[in-house]
């Protein structure tokens, strides 16, 4: 046996795995307090246990043993165990007298050590720390740290622990906290028909699960902290309920009373995936598809900044949603709950705003009106911030006095989408190469829907739009970003496919600077 496994790294982090008596402890742990436990609090447990263990197995050890110190006498023969020396053990050889003008007259011991002789002070009248506790103290050292332990490997090892309660049938969890199956109050369907009729007349939510609770009439003897465990669970796994809140405390919303864009992603956010070889992008391209930073780009998390700038495109302008992409990720938590309530704050007015965060379809939504109210054009820049509060946002843009600038009108004539350059009165900072826009929303929409239906291509897409948006500049050319913002106004396609295609295809040439010509 190795006395001082235990405090071994190995001994946490490669070579830990629960066994049959942790798991004992851990249910035996649950009967006891009949509250659920985190899976970092299951560890200390753990982690305690296995050194009182270790502890007591060395003192049973040691028991029968002559434990080295410097003030007590040997004989040649005698077996010595050595606490400082991680409890090595050896026979003494010879004993010899010593002299130090400091210390006076003491003896010498020989000791053979796993084959080699090593020496050892005895007969030692003088203070030293190993006289004063028979070993005890060191034994303690030896056994190992539990809050040290915990500190440095409590993280695996509650990874661990929840790996294998989640893989036995009489633990469940939700989050971080574990309970015992068989100690949870009893919830029925009737308990979740009530909970629904309870947030039914509240506007379908959100109430908080202590909010619902005193209206169930659970068994009053169990735990309050176990009833909301137990309701939780339930309610998390009928599809009639959402927990909307983020980290902390559920809140729960009826789904049939969310908002349709909530229940059903808006049509013009909706990203059938295409196909394209991202071998073609220059690193030109890839740095463009960085700036644009789509949400269906895929891109790894951004580094977090203050503010965070974005700009609005027009499927997010159309929908009056915001994208959960690489740089708003951050501040919409995605992990919790598919479907998430926060509010907006505009950091001008306070006005408060109740969003949504849609996680599946990287969209929040709600802010169709503020985009109205503050004339937000597609392309204008956005800055979003974390809120003074968890589930807050403040959101805003560069307020100025409105002028009129030439901006891209999209109308639909001889089945196309062509555009105009049209005077309008913009009252924000915006980026000239994704303005666009039209005054007849509901004959693009339709034709989109056209061109959905027909399934055109990429490719189709960017030779319907490309003449007309040529025909605006002197050049005859056409920014990247431009084919961007007008392409999303027929179909949502990321950048990627776009600048792959005007890559791979021959009738776009590149003229430098992210400019086309269509020939």
């Amino acid at each position: 046996m190795n006395q001082t496994q235990i405090q071994s790294t190995e001994q946490w982090e490669s070579g830990f795995s629960l066994s049959d008596t942790d798991l004992e402890q851990i249910y035996n742990h649950f009967l006891e307090t009949e509250k659920p436990q985190t899976a970092a609090e299951l560890a200390g447990l753990v982690i305690r246990s296995r050194v009182r263990e270790q502890a007591s197995e060395l003192r049973r050890l040691m028991a029968d043993s002559t434990i080295y110190q410097p003030q007590r006498s040997y004989t040649v023969g005698e077996e010595v165990i050595f606490p400082a020396l991680k409890l090595a053990k050896g026979k003494v050889i010879q004993v010899r007298p010593g002299y130090n003008p400091e210390y006076g007259d003491f003896n010498v011991i020989t000791v053979n050590i796993k084959g080699k002789p090593r020496e050892f002070v005895a007969d030692y009248t003088p203070a030293h720390a190993l006289n004063n506790s028979n070993g005890g103290a060191l034994t303690e050292q030896i056994a190992g740290d539990a809050e040290v332990i915990q500190a440095a490997h409590g993280a695996t090892v509650a990874a661990r622990i929840a790996a294998s309660l989640a893989k036995r049938d009489d633990f469940i969890s939700i989050g971080q906290e574990w309970f015992v199956k068989s100690l949870m109050s009893d919830v029925n369907i009737g308990h979740l028909h009530l909970t629904e009729a309870i947030l039914d007349m509240s506007d379908g939510g959100p109430l908080t699960t202590a909010e619902i609770l005193p209206q169930l009439d659970l068994d009053p003897g169990i735990d309050p902290g176990v009833q909301e465990f137990s309701l939780t669970y339930h309610l998390l796994r009928d599809g009639r309920f959402d927990d909307v809140a983020g980290e902390g405390s559920a809140h729960w919303f009826l789904r049939r009373m969310e908002p349709d864009s909530v229940q059903t992603t808006p049509d013009r956010l909706v990203y059938q995936p295409v196909a394209f070889d991202r071998g073609l992008l220059s690193p030109q391209q890839i740095a463009l598809e960085q700036e644009l930073d789509d949400e269906w780009s895929d891109l790894p998390p951004a580094a977090p900044t203050t503010p965070i700038i974005l700009a609005l495109s027009y499927p997010h302008r159309w929908a009056g949603t915001l994208p959960i992409n690489s740089r708003t990720q951050v501040l919409f938590d995605t992990g919790h709950s598919p479907r998430r309530r926060i509010v907006f704050i505009d950091d001008e007015t306070n006005e408060s705003i109740v969003g949504w965060v849609v996680a599946e379809g990287r969209y929040v939504v709600g802010l169709s009106n503020w985009y109205k109210d503050n004339m937000i054009p597609v392309g204008g820049f956005l800055h979003l911030r974390p809120g003074p509060e968890p589930g807050t946002v403040l959101l805003g843009y560069d307020r100025r006095r409105s002028q009129r600038e030439w901006v891209r009108l999209a109308a639909v004539k001889d089945n196309k989408l062509q555009f105009e350059l049209m005077r309008r009165s913009i009252p924000c900072a915006y980026d000239d190469l994704l303005i666009v826009g039209t005054d007849v929303v509901a004959a693009v929409d339709a034709h989109a829907k056209r061109a959905t239906s027909m399934q055109l291509s990429v490719g189709a897409l960017l030779s319907e739009v490309f003449p007309s948006l040529a025909g605006l500049t002197p050049q005859n050319t056409v920014h990247a970003k431009t084919l961007y913002s007008a392409i999303n106004m027929l179909r949502r396609v990321p950048p990627g496919p776009i600048f792959a295609e005007l890559t791979r295809n021959p009738a776009f040439k590149s003229v430098g600077d992210h400019y086309w010509q269509y020939e």
